[in-house]
């Protein structure tokens, strides 16, 4: 059963890329089209997914960094989001009620009161697909998503151990010390080498802090979660995240068939689902205006609420546990499937396809005059060149060419804490996303005459070059690709110069190599 829906999960996903897509969205239908033909989901299946969602919340731990949860718009987006998606659809489905719709007619308050909770929640998994897809993951909206997210998981804990009747064990306090555990982690990290030793050891992690979450009372991803928190932002941290990315990559693709795969639903179960799907764009706005009211632009309140926009796998657990303990009838659980389902289906080409261009007349009467430090558009007269991604190749580029130009090249990044770093180093780096056309639409034609973009993700290198074709069609682009159909697909999107970046990491090598001949005792 395993090979047929791997065979079908590849079909719908290679359909959906051909499409402009994601695959995930693919495997999700494929999990419906083999349920149809009475196909069910294995044991191995779900043990499979459970390992990707594993992965996918320890590698998004190893790139996140705490300071990013504590700023204001990310923990109190989070809190306020969730009580208004609750108490707006709570009394939408009293409405609903009084109105004499099936199912929710004659619904308990009790009924009513976990429903909306469970749709409350927003998909980790999604979400950080979606945002390392586009490129968004470092940036101020990856960031923020995330914080929401992790609030929501906390959340989480909070509602299983009132739910069952619980509280985590006392030996739960023992996890405060888990950061003193940060440097002899990272030294084994250093010692487990760059291969197979090191992916082994990320996995190692990953489940142990399930394991050790889970043994206290607590959730078994936000373990998972922590683990790669404890070791973010270390030497190492990148590349572990890289070498485990293949393995979460087809890990989850399980996942998304065992949504598909979770139940049989009868017609008027798919008729509720469709219902709480056209209640979407309510908790998409609700996202929106509290972010905007928070202090960040229109333009990246609205990335951030369509990345959430969806409802989470935590309403399954929650549904679950209610039906355990008869405060919800099964029906409703295959409801929530659906529902579920379907968000994912119609969230991933919105998030792909509606550009905030579409929108932006009717959305950026919300945004407030000066928004927050971190968010605020950039204003950068007065030089020639603009490097767009600051990390190790950008840094390189910019430093050789700030010596050149007089300091005429400024560095952008998205990553507000990359930005502070090269600040302290002397380094001119503001925050900028080469996506953000609002950012463009400021810059006086003819100010800059070259953009370099070395940001790693070949998605915002793309989309990165197609908005500055837009905005500043003179521009001269330069960009960074790692193979032949991605320099292909940058110069198709009107890239002037693309290089392969190993094929001028040989050439850069070679040419310092070459220089050792000049000591040796023939003629070269």
């Amino acid at each position: 059963m395993e090979l047929i829906a791997l065979i079908v999960a590849f079909v719908l996903g290679f359909v959906m890329r051909l499409l402009g897509l994601p695959p995930m969205l693919g495997f999700l239908i494929a999990g419906f089209v083999l349920n149809f033909f009475g196909v069910s989901s294995s044991e191995t299946i779900d043990k499979v997914a459970g390992m990707g969602i594993l992965l996918l919340l320890f590698t998004v731990g190893l790139k996140l960094n705490v300071r990013s949860l504590i700023r204001g718009h990310a923990w109190k987006g989070g809190l306020l989001q969730m009580l208004l998606n609750f108490l707006v659809f709570g009394l939408i489905f009293i409405l609903l009620g009084y109105l004499g719709v099936y199912y929710f007619s004659g619904a308990p308050l009790r009924v009513i009161a976990i429903i909306s909770f469970a749709l409350a929640f927003s998909s980790t998994v999604f979400a950080v697909k979606v945002l390392e897809e586009t490129g968004e993951m470092t940036g101020i909206q990856g960031k923020t998503a995330i914080a929401i997210l992790i609030i929501q998981d906390v959340l989480a804990v909070l509602f299983l151990a009132l739910s069952e009747g619980k509280s985590p064990s006392v030996w739960a306090l023992l996890l405060l010390g888990l950061p003193f555990l940060r440097k002899p982690i990272i030294w084994l990290m250093k010692k487990s080498g760059h291969d197979e030793m090191l992916i082994l050891f990320g996995f190692l992690l990953a489940f142990w802090g399930a394991e050790l979450f889970y043994m206290v009372g607590l959730k078994p991803d936000l373990g998972a979660l922590i683990a790669g928190m404890i070791v973010a932002n270390s030497p190492k941290s990148n590349e572990m995240a890289k070498s485990l990315m293949s393995f979460k990559e087809f890990f989850l693709i399980a996942f998304f068939l065992s949504i598909g795969l979770s139940g049989t639903p009868e017609w008027w179960m798919i008729g509720i689902a469709f219902i709480l799907i056209m209640l979407l764009p309510i908790k998409g706005f609700l996202y929106f205006r509290i972010l905007t009211f928070l202090g960040l632009r229109a333009r990246t309140s609205f990335q951030i609420s369509t990345s959430l926009l969806n409802y989470s796998e935590f309403a399954l657990i929650v549904g679950s546990m209610a039906v355990a303990q008869n405060m919800l009838g099964n029906d409703w659980l295959i409801v929530l499937s659906l529902a579920v389902s379907f968000s994912f289906i119609v969230a991933a080409p919105v998030k792909t396809f509606l550009d905030f261009t579409l929108v932006e007349k009717y959305l950026a009467r919300f945004e407030k005059p000066v928004p927050i430090a971190e968010d605020k558009q950039i204003n950068i007269h007065g030089y020639d060149i603009l490097v767009f991604g600051m990390g190790k190749i950008g840094t390189t580029v910019y430093d050789e060419l700030a010596v050149r130009l007089d300091n005429k090249v400024m560095g952008l990044d998205d990553d507000y804490d990359i930005v502070l770093g090269h600040k302290a180093a002397g380094r001119n780096v503001i925050t900028g996303d080469a996506t953000d056309t609002q950012s463009w639409e400021r810059i006086i034609p003819g100010d800059v005459s070259l953009v370099i973009l070395t940001m790693n993700n070949h998605s915002a290198n793309l989309t990165a070059a197609a908005t500055l074709k837009k905005y500043q069609p003179d521009v001269k682009i330069a960009a960074l690709a790692r193979f032949d159909d991605e320099m292909e697909e940058l110069k198709e999107a009107g890239v002037d110069k693309v290089v392969n970046l190993y094929e001028e990491a040989g050439a850069g090598f070679a040419g310092h190599a070459v220089t050792l001949l000049e000591d040796l005792p023939f003629d070269t």
